[in-house]
């Protein structure tokens, strides 16, 4: 209950304060795209960068660990894919955004706070590669079968550089990718940079909770709530069923390898999610529903993980 009351609840209570405080008016869409760009852009590429490149990356990568939620994550994809098309009838569009909904979640910053206060610095490299194997690989598949419908006219190839372009341009997956060349490398850090993520570290988590928070307080709720339902169901409980299945055939696996994947996969629908689902005018509604149904269900799931896992 410690564990409940000192990790698990306090990241909720500052993600609902951002969302009461956008409904009050305190912060608006200004604001909130300020305190989204000081962390996407600054603050946390610079604490992956620095955790990794200091981090034991030759001595503890484990490329089964990657392949096994790799292969989680594209299996529950293609699960919601499957179900949108056979069981709710959606277009092709629907079936992308409904099968990335269930397999990507707020990996970032609620994995984050929570794993390393349940593991300490050990939990940096597999966070990280659980981060790079979302935005690196999950995300791209979405936006290529999205551009596949959109540009029905273009080719294959212009679809899939899209979703390459995705994975490249983000400024989190650059950093952690130099992070773990750096310390493969064995090259030294200057002692400034000590200092500026020692100055940083503390406002990366609140800053970006607290900006989630408040982005949900405007995206569009749906009427139609099967599929809002089964997303958040799929995201909370199936996923990290199937995790903890794929992560059997691991060798060798350190058991905290283990845990923080379980948070991982359990943790709610990401907003970038929602943030797909608009820039191709696909199941919006139903996605932002189901990224607000789900935050809320895991104030109660998530505790309970963190109990069993603490």
């Amino acid at each position: 209950m410690i564990l409940v009351l000192t990790v698990t609840i306090p990241i909720f209570v500052v993600m609902f304060a951002g969302y009461f405080s956008a409904r009050k008016g305190y912060i608006d869409k200004t604001g909130i795209k300020a305190l989204t760009s000081f962390v996407f852009y600054f603050t946390l590429p610079l604490m992956l960068f620095h955790s990794l490149a200091n981090a034991p990356v030759a001595q503890e990568l484990n490329y089964y660990f990657v392949l096994a939620y790799s292969l989680a994550g594209l299996t529950m994809f293609a699960f919601g894919f499957a179900v949108a098309r056979w069981v709710f009838g959606c277009t092709w569009p629907e079936q992308a955004v409904q099968g990335l909904a269930i397999s990507f979640g707020h990996t970032v910053f609620i994995t984050i706070p929570i794993a390393t206060a349940l593991y300490g610095e050990a939990a940096n490299l597999p966070i990280a590669l659980l981060i790079a194997i979302e935005m690196g690989v999950t995300v791209p598949v979405a936006i290529v079968l999205l551009e596949i419908q959109q540009s029905q006219s273009g080719t294959m190839w212009t679809a899939i550089m899209k979703g390459a372009n995705a994975a490249l341009v983000s400024p989190i997956i650059l950093s952690i990718l130099l992070g773990i060349s750096a310390a493969l490398l064995e090259i030294k850090m200057p002692t400034i940079l000590d200092g500026i993520v020692s100055l940083v570290r503390g406002a990366t988590v609140p800053c970006a909770l607290y900006a989630i928070g408040a982005s949900l307080a405007g995206l569009p709720l749906a009427e139609r709530m099967r599929e809002t339902g089964f997303m958040v169901l799929a995201k909370l409980f199936v996923y990290p069923a199937v995790v903890l299945l794929f992560m059997q055939f691991v060798p060798g696996l350190d058991p905290n390898w283990r845990n923080i994947a379980l948070i991982a996969s359990a943790t709610p629908v990401g907003v970038s999610v929602y943030l797909v689902a608009s820039s191709y005018n696909a199941y919006q509604a139903r996605a932002s529903t189901a990224t607000l149904a789900s935050v809320i269900l895991a104030v109660v799931t998530l505790s309970i993980l963190v109990v069993l896992l603490g």
